[in-house]
């Protein structure tokens, strides 16, 4: 298998077969990282995410990947749990230092630390930080999201939706390459301009800013930029509800910063981990910009859903299709670094 997430074809033949899931909350998928539980009192919902790295921030990373999880499900997270695995050789310093970035995370996002494990081991060449979120789903909401995993496409027609970007693409695979490589940078940028790029986790969405989106349009469905991505996450919004799109490029949002560390490392902002950004598919895209921009919250349209099965990129005349996934260039960037 190649390096970065398991492919959607090889999800479906070596996986798919060997689960049930009949009793599954969320349709199960090669994309989905949420689970739940439901009971008469109520429905707990949790989603598992990962960040690895050398940066002491880390652990701050991997929380707002599982938490924007959650955050595009509709729910809100309460708290998170923590698992770290560091390489030998490891100082108690790097131990405080994650757990630091993971306390920061939970300020930031009013979430409370449930558990925190840790351990050195011969099998990891970087430090990996495991989260799991977790939040209470209320009841019209999960007869709402069970509905839409089950019928296909969601309630009301996909094709009358717009795709709205939230945040910045790139952006949290560029904090990650500043924070292990800040000196090397320092042989091609200035420091103002990278302490300047290391105040951009101001940038990064948080959960109670996006949730705010689901009181304008309830049958909205988020999509939060995960590994893989922007590009990544528009082939995941179009397999979950089962439609085409048709984007602008030039609406993609980046900051300066990500561009310039980017060409310097000549890496692919459009295919890096972006998490603390999300896609929004909407029937009400006023009211949710409306909303976004009174959260404090940078959006943009970026274009339309489709009735047909294409993929459509449009970058002034020039005209492309959506590719599969690729395998996420910050991976590639520390494979490269490691060589």
């Amino acid at each position: 298998m190649r390096t970065g997430k398991i492919t959607q074809t090889a999800w479906q033949r070596s996986v798919r077969k060997q689960l049930h899931t009949e009793k599954a909350l969320f349709g199960s998928s090669p994309w989905e990282t949420c689970s739940g539980l439901a009971s008469e009192s109520g429905t707990c919902v949790w989603a598992d995410a990962h960040a690895s790295g050398d940066d002491g921030r880390t652990g701050y990373y991997a929380v707002y990947r599982a938490a924007g999880e959650l955050a595009a499900r509709g729910v809100r997270p309460e708290g998170v749990s923590v698992r770290v695995l560091f390489p030998e050789g490891s100082g108690e310093e790097k131990l405080g230092c994650i757990a630091s970035g993971v306390d920061c995370a939970c300020r930031e996002m009013q979430m409370h630390v449930t558990c925190f494990q840790g351990e050195v081991t011969d099998t990891v060449r970087h430090t990996v930080v495991f989260a799991c979120a977790a939040g209470l789903m209320n009841g019209q909401a999960r007869k709402d999201r069970e509905t839409d995993d089950k019928s296909g496409p969601w309630k009301k027609d996909s094709v009358h939706r717009e795709i709205i970007m939230c945040g910045y693409a790139g952006l949290e695979g560029t904090l990650c390459i500043l924070g292990e490589a800040r000196e090397e940078l320092e042989t091609r940028f200035v420091s103002a301009f990278l302490e300047q790029a290391e105040t951009m986790t101001g940038a990064l969405v948080r959960p109670a800013q996006l949730l705010s989106i689901y009181e304008q349009d309830g049958d909205a469905v988020a999509r939060h930029i995960g590994s893989g991505g922007i590009l990544a996450a528009l082939w995941e919004l179009s397999e979950t509800v089962h439609m085409g799109f048709e984007i602008a490029m030039p609406q993609i949002a980046l900051k300066q910063e990500t561009v310039e560390i980017c060409e310097f490392y000549r890496l692919n902002p459009y295919i890096m981990t972006s998490a603390g950004s999300y896609l929004i598919l909407t029937s009400e895209a006023e009211a949710v910009l409306g909303a976004l921009e009174d959260a404090g919250v940078h959006a943009s349209r970026l274009g339309a859903a489709r009735a047909q099965n294409a993929r459509v990129i449009r970058n002034g005349e020039e005209v492309r299709y959506l590719d599969r996934p690729a395998p996420d260039e910050l991976e590639r960037w520390r494979t490269l670094s490691d060589a």
